[in-house]
């Protein structure tokens, strides 16, 4: 596809903002260091499901380069080549940078978007929808799946993810007693 990226600054747009916060993103979700003044700047990604912010995170370089340092070699490799020929990196936050739907369509129920910031300027950013990261996730090696759910686990308190979860036929089933049974 195109590699027409040329990287110009712009202010950070509210749709960057962390929704929790309710304000721009002010320390890396990792290590809690201070984004305005990172050497190499930060990432943001948002994750939407019907209009709504279901996962959010800031990442400074160097916390983002280690996280990558820990995925496998075959998933760089992969997620490089799918990105040359699937991904046109200039379309931003209005289109996916896989398949151009508009971010506006009333069929986008899912999309990722994420930019590369410095300060307070936005540098680069995008937009994928559910489908297409869905041909990103295809990318990644059970090792480096394994590395995205520690990094969740470790900086996100709360229930784990739905994948996480057994299927409920995997349950163990508990012998039960009638209640009024008389058994004790």
């Amino acid at each position: 596809m195109e590699d027409s990226f040329k990287p110009s600054a712009q202010p950070i747009p509210r749709e960057l903002h962390s929704e929790y916060e309710e304000r721009p993103f002010h320390t890396c979700t990792r290590c809690g260091e201070s984004l305005a003044d990172f050497a190499g700047g930060y990432q943001i990604s948002k994750s939407f499901k019907r209009g709504e912010c279901v996962f959010e995170f800031a990442l400074c370089d160097h916390c983002r380069t280690a996280l990558m340092a820990e995925f496998s070699e075959e998933s760089k490799r992969r997620l490089a080549t799918h990105q040359e020929e699937h991904l046109t990196m200039d379309r931003g936050l209005s289109h996916c940078a896989g398949c151009g739907a508009k971010r506006d369509d009333s069929g986008l129920k899912e999309f990722v978007v994420s930019g590369m910031c410095e300060g307070d300027a936005l540098l680069h950013s995008l937009l994928l929808c559910g489908d297409c990261g869905d041909g990103v996730q295809q990318q990644l090696s059970k090792a480096t799946r394994d590395t995205w759910r520690r990094f969740v686990n470790d900086n996100f308190p709360g229930p784990p993810p739905a994948d996480a979860l057994p299927i409920p036929d995997e349950l163990p089933r508990r012998s039960t007693v009638p209640v009024g049974s008389g058994a004790a």
